[in-house]
């Protein structure tokens, strides 16, 4: 079993009060229902044209609920807003239920630090450069997508705004609320690491994706999963975390992108064989990126 670092220990100390078991069997069920509450009134809101002004209207949610992934840009958009559901369903339930602060989720600090959000960022951008230059050199260049880059331009900087809402919130459910709770339990990093992940991955399943294209790309979130557990126990904060996931975001939902599992807003796709011919080159990153979680991060870092 891992030793409990001091900084982890802090982390989930906030936590304990309210730890029992019980408790999450009545707040999880509680969140999930705020934030499907919440994006389910945001589609209908948009529906009413309201928003059109924005660029957001009836026709940006058309394609939500449609087979497959590839969305409008103001449909990403939609989509990455209905993540906001997920804060305002932690803000909500983590008082009256577990007797704790929406800021414990974060670590000691009660918010993400500076430091630790640029290095979890500048782990993802090197891994990632590495990945496009290996996946180039192997399959050859992506071609580019029909998006225009008027409109690519245009819709940029919302539509990152909107990935650091989603990853962030994200990771306050996961590596956050979740591991907290499932850490109280048990120090085991089975539990709090490996099973808070592996649901993780679960909840990315896509029947629109190829059955094989669908069950190496739940391989591959699942290693993201422990990536970011790792950086939180290292860390002892979300912040790191949080960094990578916003970068690796931004990185593959506005740079490069997989026909078949592309969001729409890409300016680059790789053929829909890329991760069946990269699987290998692929683990092989993600277990090395986890041994440079070991190596890199140091657990005064966010502290």
């Amino acid at each position: 079993m891992i030793p409990e670092s001091r900084p982890f220990h802090a982390f989930v100390e906030p936590a304990r009060a309210g730890g029992a078991w019980w408790r999450m069997l009545i707040g999880l069920p509680v969140i999930l229902a705020i934030w499907f509450g919440f994006g389910f009134g945001l589609v209908n809101v948009i529906a009413t044209g309201i928003f059109a002004p924005l660029g957001l209207d009836a026709g940006s949610i058309a394609l939500l609920g449609a087979e497959g992934r590839v969305l409008p840009p103001a449909g990403v958009m939609v989509f990455l807003l209905t993540f906001l559901g997920l804060w305002v369903a932690l803000a909500i339930t983590l008082r009256p239920v577990h007797r704790r602060r929406f800021g414990t989720l974060f670590g000691p600090s009660g918010k993400p630090k500076g430091r630790a959000l640029i290095a979890g960022a500048a782990l993802a951008l090197g891994f990632y450069v590495v990945s496009i230059l290996t996946y180039t050199v192997v399959l050859g260049p992506p071609e580019r997508t029909d998006l225009p880059l008027s409109i690519w331009a245009i819709w940029l900087i919302p539509i990152v705004i909107g990935i650091a809402m989603q990853a962030t919130s994200e990771e306050l459910l996961f590596r956050g609320y979740i591991l907290q709770q499932f850490a109280v339990w048990s120090r085991h990093p089975l539990v709090w690491a490996v099973m808070p992940s592996v649901v993780f991955a679960a909840l990315h399943y896509d029947g629109g994706m190829e059955a094989g294209m669908r069950w190496r790309m739940l391989v591959h979130i699942l290693i993201f999963g422990l990536v970011t557990a790792a950086l939180v126990w290292r860390t002892g904060g979300l912040g790191a975390a949080m960094g990578l996931h916003i970068a690796n975001n931004i990185f593959a939902i506005c740079g490069f992108g997989i026909v078949g599992s592309a969001f729409g807003f890409e300016l680059w796709v790789f053929p829909p064989d890329t991760l069946a011919r990269m699987f290998l080159f692929d683990l092989g990153t993600g277990f090395l990126m986890l041994a440079g979680v070991f190596i890199l991060f140091h657990p005064e870092q966010d502290r």
